[in-house]
């Protein structure tokens, strides 16, 4: 009751909000709800965002470029964004922010139209869903002091995925792309504006073999589906109504085991028989409607209440031989002869392979609302949000056997048998900033609140009706997150900055609260230091940050290690790192355009206390696992008349996969990774134009993670071919 008559309170003194446009030059433009309205750019596009620079957004004309399917690939070329590829296709994002943990998007607020979808952010954070990069407009990442009033993962940032706005006028398009392994996309849109009334409907439809080569032979790929229809209604000048709904269908043929060493080594594609019956089935839906009213010349508000519904069950290997999947590099551990030679085998015992149905249902919804006022110099934003999430799971693992090289079901499991919980959240978030200039100095300073009641209703292994009354654990948490960024003009293009935030990233239920082995929050601070200069189409930005945890959290997720979902703390840690993002046009007259794109990020990690646990035999001065030394990204492009081209390099550099210090290499170590894409448009007439697309140009076939269990590697050299028609 408490938190409703806040809100309530929040709601009737009118809160608003400052969405970001994109301009052609990709630097977002600060608009009011409604002027977004009139421009056609959906209410809840960027919502809470300001202060979007360059380097920050992937705009449509560069997704554009390449055509990309894959969300690693696509924010590969923003500097301080670290990936962690899994499958290869970019199904199962691993992407972190300023050295947080990259695994599954946990420590990021991931959003789509600057509202959360992750399937239980609070309650469940690691995002088996993720968005559908292909059909997106534009992606942002948010950094730094001024992204607090998302929350509630403030140390990073967050990623906010931007669907397809509704047209201006009358459109109808249709794109169609060809590739290798059996890639097939299509891409529908229609939308039209009819008085006051306007729409948007898009299909959109990814299919794939799999570039992956399963032993006896099958599908590795996948196939998904999404449907998204905007509806719009303004009402006057002032005040509009918008709804959206959005589907998506996935069924994709992934595995969480990788390969030996030795295995890898002979053929980095293999994937073993074992694996032949795992499957990811997911569908997620979507509702949201948004109002946005010009209360004022200088007062807004925008509201949105949403709902997302995820239900997934991946059917997975699970053991084998009675031995967990990490054994896959543990060759010298007992038994492991045993476990390896079942990979492949053509015959076994009866329930030699257990295949557990990790089957889960998540369910998130909320309201939020946003006011800006702009009044005596200052610029103001006040929100709230009131959020609850649930993850659902309830699974079962049946028993195997081989025959003749085929897996044969030989024990059928009680569904609910193996795992039978509920995990659930619930919060309150409010947040207040200014912005305001004086002299050459512009200050933006605010602070987020937020409240947070994290429940577990367990039960167990032997009731699959759930006919008793569970285990129960409940753990509540308040926070304030303050946050303040000082930019110093020093001529009409250039800025220096100064931020300072605080980090802070909420546990899930796990053992959080409830037994000796409470669990805190993570909390740091967060220090940035940075210089721009943009003009025009040019930019030139750097930026030292310094991350000092407090305590770090780690989860012991399936993805991760041991699938206890334990919760960890590892006490203090620094990070520090530099980003450079550089744009400039090369060349530019009558005949022709060279741009040119560099990010560069440089990171240091150091436990500052020595530990057994979560990360391993940690002793201080060791360095984090998956934080690459360096990261390159350079794009260059060449326009001519109606054919333009890109050419994109991304290096990274070998990750350390465990904790430690000193060299690394082995099986404790990924390989140094450079990714060459080429990509070629050609406008074969003012509504046709024609693509071609190379990825991974030079075949590297380096070891790209070693988690989940086993050798990973990124996607071979591909090729793709297609067109778009508009009319």
């Amino acid at each position: 009751m408490r938190k409703l008559i806040l809100c309530l309170f929040i709601l009737n003194i009118t809160y608003a909000q400052n969405v970001v446009a994109e301009s052609d030059s990709t630097k977002p433009i600060a608009l009011d709800a409604v002027e977004v309205l009139a421009e056609s750019k959906s209410i809840t596009s960027g919502m809470f965002l300001r202060n979007a620079e360059p380097s920050d957004v992937v705009s449509k004309s560069e997704l554009d470029q390449f055509r990309y399917t894959d969300i690693h690939r696509i924010v590969g070329r923003i500097p301080g964004v670290y990936i962690s590829e899994e499958d290869g296709l970019g199904l199962r994002p691993n992407i972190g922010v300023r050295g947080t943990g990259s695994l599954r998007m946990e420590k990021l607020n991931v959003m789509e139209d600057g509202v959360l979808i992750a399937p239980a952010p609070y309650a469940s954070p690691a995002a088996y869903y993720s968005p559908t990069a292909g059909r997106m407009e534009s992606i942002e990442v948010r950094k730094g002091s001024t992204q607090i009033k998302h929350g509630p993962f403030t140390t990073g940032g967050s990623l906010n995925y931007i669907s397809t706005p509704i047209p201006t006028s009358k459109h109808n398009s249709v794109s169609l792309d060809l590739g290798s392994f059996g890639k097939t996309l299509l891409q529908v849109r229609s939308g039209d504006v009819l008085g006051n009334f306007a729409y948007l409907i898009e299909l959109y439809s990814d299919k794939t073999d799999g570039f992956k080569e399963l032993d006896g032979g099958g599908d590795t790929g996948y196939s998904k589906t999404d449907f998204m229809t905007k509806l719009r209604y303004s009402f006057s000048e002032s005040h509009a109504l918008e709804f959206k709904y959005s589907m998506t269908d996935e069924l994709s043929d992934e595995t969480y085991l990788g390969l030996t060493d030795s295995d890898f080594s002979d053929n980095p594609l293999r994937r073993y028989r074992a694996t032949a019956l795992d499957e990811f089935d997911a569908d997620h839906s979507q509702v949201m409607l948004s109002y946005a009213a010009k209360l004022s010349d200088n007062m807004s508000l925008a509201v949105v209440g949403y709902s997302n519904d995820f239900a997934r069950n991946w059917y997975k290997l699970n053991k084998v031989n009675g031995m967990s999947l990490s054994s896959i590099t543990k060759t010298t551990a007992d038994g492991w002869n045993e476990f390896y030679a079942l990979m492949n085998a053509q015959n076994s015992a009866d329930d030699a392979y257990r295949i557990k149905a990790n089957n889960r249902e998540y369910y998130s919804s909320g309201l939020q609302a946003v006011l800006n006022v702009r009044t005596g110099g200052h610029d103001i934003q006040a929100g709230v949000r009131v959020h609850n999430d649930e993850m659902d799971r309830f699974q079962w693992e049946d028993r195997y056997g081989m025959q003749s090289g085929q897996l044969v079901l030989t024990t059928q499991a009680t569904k609910g048998s193996d795992s039978n919980r509920i995990d659930s959240a619930e919060a309150t978030a409010l947040f207040v900033e200014d912005r305001f200039t004086t002299g050459a100095m512009t200050i933006t300073a605010g602070a987020r609140y937020e409240e947070i009641t994290v429940m577990r209703d367990d039960w167990g292994k032997t009731d699959p009706d759930r006919s008793e009354a569970p285990s129960e654990r409940e753990h509540t948490m308040d926070v304030i997150v303050p946050g303040v960024g000082v930019e110093y003009t020093i001529n009409e293009f250039q800025t220096v900055s100064l931020g300072i935030h605080k980090g802070f990233a909420p546990p899930g239920p796990g053992t959080s609260g409830v037994t000796d082995k409470a669990v805190d929050p993570e909390t740091s601070m967060n220090t940035e230091i940075g210089f721009k200069s943009n003009k025009g189409l040019n930019s030139l930005e750097f930026t030292l940050f310094m991350n000092s945890y407090d305590n770090l959290l780690g989860a012991d997720t399936a993805a991760s290690g041991g699938g206890t979902d334990e919760l960890f703390n590892g006490g203090a840690v620094d990070i520090s790192g530099f980003e450079l993002y550089l744009r400039r046009l090369l060349v530019d007259n009558d005949r022709l355009q060279l741009p040119l794109e560099l990010a560069f990020t440089s990171t240091n990690s150091e436990f500052q206390e020595s530990f057994d646990g979560f990360w391993g035999d940690v002793s201080k001065g060791d360095e984090l696992p998956y934080l690459p030394d360096t990261m390159v990204s350079i794009n260059l492009g060449l326009i001519v008349d109606k054919i333009s081209a890109n050419i994109s390099l991304k290096q990274t550099s070998e990750m350390r996969t465990v904790a430690g210090s000193g060299s690394i290499s082995g099986s404790d170590a990924t390989d140094a990774i450079t990714i060459i894409d080429l990509g070629m448009r050609y406008a074969l007439q003012d509504n046709i134009t024609l693509s071609l697309g190379v990825n991974n140009f030079m075949d590297d076939d380096g070891v790209a993670a070693r988690r989940p269990y086993g050798a990973r590697p990124t996607m071979p050299r591909s090729f793709n071919l297609g067109v778009d028609y508009t009319f």
